[in-house]
C-alpha cells in the first residue's frame, strides 16, 4: 500500500494531486489544517493538508456476468416463500479495496440511532407467508387477471400482487365498475402499508444518504426550507464535507436565504461538535457525499460520521424512481448497515410506474416518507402516509372505460 501526504490551499487542489499521483482508487485516510506557526497564519489562510493511500497490490478480476442478476435476493421460488432471500444480504465476488485502519476501525463504531431492525419488515413476511400458505387456485380471468397483468407491468412482485388481489374475487353484483374495485384495491393496500408507517422516533436531526446524483442535496434544501418558512422553526444546515463542490455551494445558497447557519465539515469529530454547537436549533439537517453503494469502504467510512451525532436521527436514504427496481432493492440492502428508517423516493415526475415503491416497503418495512419531484423549493416535496402511498399507486393506473367481470 502507498501512502502520501498532499497540501495545497483549499480541498479542490489536494483532491486535483491525489487523483494525479495516486489515481481514482485512492482513499482519504486523514484531513487536517496547516498548524499554526505564526500570527499571519492565525489570522489568515492556512493550507490543507490530507494523507491519502491506495493499494497497490494487483488484484485478479473474475468475469463478472450477470452477477447482480445472480446473486439478487428473491421474494418468490415456486410458489413458496423464500423469506431467508430477504433476510440475508446480498453478497458479491467483486475484489475489495483494502480499506486502512483509520478510515474503518478495527472495532466497528457504535450503533447509529436509530438501528435497523431486522423485525422491521417481519410483518410483512408474516403476513405473506400466512396467505400464501392458505393456497387455492389462482384466478387469471376478470378483473384479477387483468390487475396481476397492470401489477405486472408496474413491475410489483408477484407475491406483493398475490397478497393485495387475494380475497377480491368478485362475487355476482359487488363491483359495478372498475372504479369499485379500486376502492377495495386501495384499503389493501393501505392496510398492507400501515405496520411500515408506526415508527416515529421523534428525532430533531434528520440525516440524508444514499448514492450520487438521486438529489439528496435538493430533498435536504426542500424540507428545511419548510421547517423554517412554513412551520417557523429555528433550523442549522451541516455539510459532510465531500468533493461535490456544487452540492456545497448549493447548500451556502440556501442557507443565506433562509438566513441559517451552514456547517461544513471535514472529520467525525468536526461533525460531533457543529451537531453539539447547535444544541438550541428545534431541527437539524446533515448533508452527505452520494456514495456507490457497492464500494463497502464507502459504506463504512460514513458509518463513521454518523455514529458520533450522539443522539437519535432520523437517517433518511434518498432513491431515484427512475432506478431499476432491481437495483433499489440492492441498493436498499446495502444501505441497511447505516440504520436508516425512512427514505425519500425523488424524480417521481419521471416514471409512469411506481410498483419499485411497493416493493421496497415491503423488502425493508422502511416507509417511503417523502416523495419529490421537480426543483421548486420548497414545493415540489409531498409527505407519504399509507393512504396517499395507495393512491399515488393507483393513480398511475388508466381504467378501461368498460368493464366485464
Amino acid at each position: 500500500m502507498k501512502v502520501k501526504k498532499f497540501w495545497a490551499d483549499n480541498m479542490q487542489q489536494v483532491m486535483e494531486q491525489i487523483r494525479l499521483e495516486l489515481g481514482d482508487d485512492a482513499v482519504i485516510i486523514s484531513t487536517a489544517r496547516e498548524p499554526i506557526k505564526n500570527i499571519k497564519q492565525l489570522l489568515g489562510h492556512r493550507k490543507v493538508e490530507v494523507t491519502a493511500a491506495v493499494d497497490d497490490t494487483p488484484v485478479n478480476i473474475p468475469e463478472y456476468n450477470n452477477v447482480i442478476e445472480d446473486k439478487q435476493p428473491k421474494y418468490i421460488s415456486d410458489g413458496t416463500v423464500c423469506t431467508a432471500a430477504i433476510d440475508e444480504p446480498v453478497k458479491s465476488d467483486m475484489p475489495q479495496r483494502v480499506i486502512p485502519g483509520s478510515i474503518v476501525p478495527s472495532k466497528l463504531p457504535d450503533p447509529i440511532l436509530p438501528v435497523y431492525n431486522e423485525e422491521d419488515n417481519a410483518w410483512f413476511r408474516i403476513i405473506l407467508g400466512r396467505e400464501l400458505a392458505k393456497g387455492g387456485e389462482e384466478v387469471d380471468n376478470g378483473i384479477i387477471g387483468k390487475w396481476k397483468k397492470i401489477f405486472r407491468q408496474m413491475e410489483v412482485n408477484d407475491a406483493i400482487t398475490d397478497l393485495i388481489l387475494k380475497d377480491l374475487e368478485p362475487e355476482s353484483g359487488d363491483y359495478p365498475n372498475e372504479e369499485f374495485f379500486k376502492v377495495h384495491l386501495k384499503t389493501k393496500i393501505i392496510n398492507l402499508m400501515k405496520p411500515a408507517y408506526n415508527k416515529e422516533n421523534g428525532a430533531r436531526i434528520f440525516t440524508f444518504i444514499g448514492p450520487t446524483g438521486v438529489g439528496k442535496t435538493l430533498s435536504l434544501v426542500k424540507l428545511a426550507t419548510r421547517y423554517k418558512v412554513i412551520d417557523k422553526k429555528d433550523v442549522a444546515l451541516i455539510a459532510v464535507f465531500n468533493q461535490r463542490f456544487g452540492a456545497m455551494e448549493k447548500l451556502h445558497f440556501y442557507g443565506n436565504i433562509l438566513n441559517v447557519p451552514v456547517d461544513v465539515v471535514m472529520t467525525p469529530a468536526e461533525l460531533a461538535r457543529a451537531v453539539e454547537s447547535h444544541q438550541d436549533k428545534d431541527y437539524i439537517f446533515i448533508d452527505t457525499e452520494g456514495r456507490p453503494s457497492k464500494v463497502r469502504s464507502q459504506v463504512l467510512e460514513l458509518q463513521t460520521f454518523l455514529s458520533v451525532v450522539g443522539e437519535k436521527q432520523n437517517i433518511l436514504l434518498v432513491l431515484s424512481s427512475a432506478t431499476k427496481n432491481r437495483d433499489l432493492i440492492r441498493i436498499a440492502n446495502d444501505f441497511k448497515t447505516l440504520g436508516y428508517n425512512k427514505i425519500i423516493m425523488t424524480k417521481i415526475d419521471e416514471t409512469d410506474s411506481y410498483g419499485s415503491m411497493l416493493n421496497i416497503v415491503c423488502n425493508t418495512g422502511v416507509p417511503i416518507a417523502y416523495t419529490s419531484s421537480g426543483q421548486n423549493v420548497p414545493d415540489d416535496i409531498e409527505r407519504i402516509n399509507p393512504r396517499r402511498f395507495a393512491e399515488i399507486i393507483l393513480g398511475s393506473v388508466v381504467l378501461d372505460e368498460d368493464f366485464q367481470a
